[in-house]
């Protein structure tokens, strides 16, 4: 048996019996009451989620409250095989366990404490305080750290946190440690003997908003007067906004004003001396909130402070203040910027990487087709209604490449447009789309097939017949949310090709594609994606062809050595 570390978070939460993998394989090895073949099935299982979870047999635990949150990160097409295939591997390695008794989860026994804590645990136990209960894990865990109970500190305490969330122990690890420490220091008051030690909790939230009567009515009032000013602009205002702002970047706006008067007032601003907005463009009170941001944040500057004081520099315009004012708070806003992102984030770049693959490529292009035939196949009509919606959000993403935004609230009478010869369009107007660029695209004919087959036969499964979106909730009065869209592709693709894959990772796909075919096509790719300037679809994928340019490269200097030998 492989001695265990418990200082390694990893294997924190490990009893101290805990046997590896390879201990079950050697044990096996000389079984003499199973047969050959189940002996090798076992052993064979063992080694593939060895191998599937990439550690060595004689690093894994046979332990399965360990196993089980990362073996629900294994996606079995990532590993090219099936379902039904992970299946049986899995079945196998926990019938090996199983042979040797390692069924269900081991409780943490009293036993496997130090006698330093069993007595801690006694007293506690002798209390019968229900409340206390969150307080068994965190002590089982300084045990087996080998944290004496008169020297716990709050570092104990974010080690444990660490420890919960790299084990995946709760759902919820912020809020299991929180429960730890509170549960800790109500030990300390109520139970005989127990450390006296007081363990500290950060706040959650840096900077509390405060309740809005903390503010004078008269702020409350010109901010309401400034929100419906953004709402309905003059168009013949030179300082104002030129268009209206949509309602999500008014509530936006109004959220950071307010975020900002709270600064103001833990910066020793009475709340009573901001009587209304223009008081928060005022240089010295300006400058007085954003160095409070930025001490809470070590003094340096970030995408939040910096956005403040850009709007700072934008509200200065819009309520006509002086030249001078306005000077100084564009200098504040030009020292706090942060530089824009170029390119995409190196997360999509190596998502983007593997779709380079011919062969996960096509998987991809694929899917929709295979998913709604199969999802058609399925026996239970839920989960049939729905493998078909999955396919079809997948199918339009990959030849339409829409925000999520858009994709989930698809109305089928007034985005699906069809001419009557055959042909279907999908159509967003300006007030549709995020830059108020008008996009159409023409669906493929199998795309078209798919969603007229869908809506015959989605009802009453998905939702009311009759309902007008393409993607609705339950009780059809309305499409369903961006994030629940999202999540499902991403668990779809995940599950079916073992591709990490989210819906705007399409945008991404669409252009890489594009510039493969079309190198420096960058107008096409704008219009493509609908941003309104070229030079942000420029910021993004200026240099996306040097995969293509470099593989042309490398092919070049094989030919040239090959005529050359």
């Amino acid at each position: 048996m492989k001695p265990l570390d418990h200082t390694d978070l990893e294997s924190a939460f490990l009893p101290p019996d805990c046997l590896m993998f390879s201990d079950l394989i050697a044990r096996l090895s000389e079984d003499n009451t199973l047969k050959p073949e189940r002996v090798r099935d076992m052993t064979s299982g063992l080694k593939r989620v060895a191998k599937a979870l990439a550690r060595p047999v004689s690093d894994l635990p046979a332990d399965t409250r360990w196993l089980q949150p990362r073996l629900n990160n294994v996606a079995p097409a990532a590993l090219g095989i099936s379902r039904k295939s992970w299946q049986n591997i899995l079945s196998d390695a926990r019938a090996a366990m199983a042979h040797f008794g390692i069924v269900g989860t081991r409780q943490r026994h009293f036993r496997d404490l130090t006698p330093e804590w069993q007595e801690m645990w006694r007293n506690l136990l002798d209390a019968k305080d229900p409340t206390l209960a969150a307080l068994r894990r965190f002590v089982h865990f300084l045990s087996g750290q080998g944290v004496d109970p008169n020297t716990v500190t709050d570092a104990h305490a974010r080690d444990y946190l660490d420890a919960v969330t790299l084990n995946e122990i709760s759902k919820d690890p912020e809020t299991a440690y929180r429960a730890a420490v509170n549960n800790w220091n109500l030990a300390r008051k109520r139970i005989l003997g127990w450390p006296d030690i007081t363990l500290t909790l950060e706040s959650r939230q840096k900077v509390i908003i405060l309740p809005d009567e903390t503010y004078l009515e008269s702020f409350h009032v010109d901010l309401d007067a400034l929100m419906e000013r953004m709402a309905h602009p003059d168009p013949l205002d030179p300082r104002g906004y030129q268009r209206a702002l949509r309602p999500q970047t008014l509530f936006h706006y109004r959220r950071q004003i307010i975020r900002f008067a709270a600064e103001l007032v833990h910066a020793g601003i009475a709340p009573e001396d901001i009587q209304n907005v223009s008081v928060l463009i005022d240089p010295a009170m300006a400058e007085k909130g954003l160095r409070h941001m930025l001490a809470g944040n070590g003094n340096e500057t970030n995408r939040f402070i910096a956005d403040m004081a850009g709007l700072l520099r934008n509200l200065a315009r819009v309520l006509n203040a002086d030249d001078d004012v306005r000077e100084h708070l564009a200098g504040l806003a030009k020292r706090l910027k942060v530089p824009a992102q170029k390119g995409m984030t190196r997360k999509n770049r190596d998502r983007l990487r593997v779709l380079q693959d011919p062969q996960k490529l096509r998987q991809l292009l694929l899917l929709p087709e295979l998913l709604f035939k199969g999802g058609r196949a399925a026996q239970r009509p839920y989960s049939r209604a729905l493998a078909c919606e999955d396919a079809l959000a997948i199918g339009i993403l990959l030849y339409c490449p829409v925000r999520a935004k858009n994709l989930s609230g698809i109305h089928l009478e007034k985005h699906i447009q069809r001419p009557g010869d055959g042909r279907a369009f999908l159509v967003f107007n300006d007030e549709d789309t995020k830059t108020k660029q008008p996009i159409e695209f023409e669906i493929p004919q199998d795309v078209v097939r798919m969603i007229d087959q869908h809506l015959a036969a989605r009802s009453p499964e998905m939702c009311p017949k009759g309902t007008p979106w393409l993607f609705p909730r339950r009780d059809g009065t309305g499409h369903i949310t961006t994030d629940e869209i999202s999540s499902r592709i991403r668990r779809r693709i995940l599950r079916e090709t073992g591709i990490e894959m989210n819906a705007h990772l399409f945008r991404h796909l669409a252009v890489m594609l594009w510039l493969n075919a079309n190198p420096s096509s960058y107008e096409a790719a704008r219009r493509l994606l609908g941003h309104s300037d070229v030079s942000h679809t420029l910021n993004l994928y200026s240099g996306m062809e040097t995969q293509s340019a470099m593989s042309a490269f490398s092919e070049m200097v094989a030919s040239t050595k090959a005529t050359l030998t």
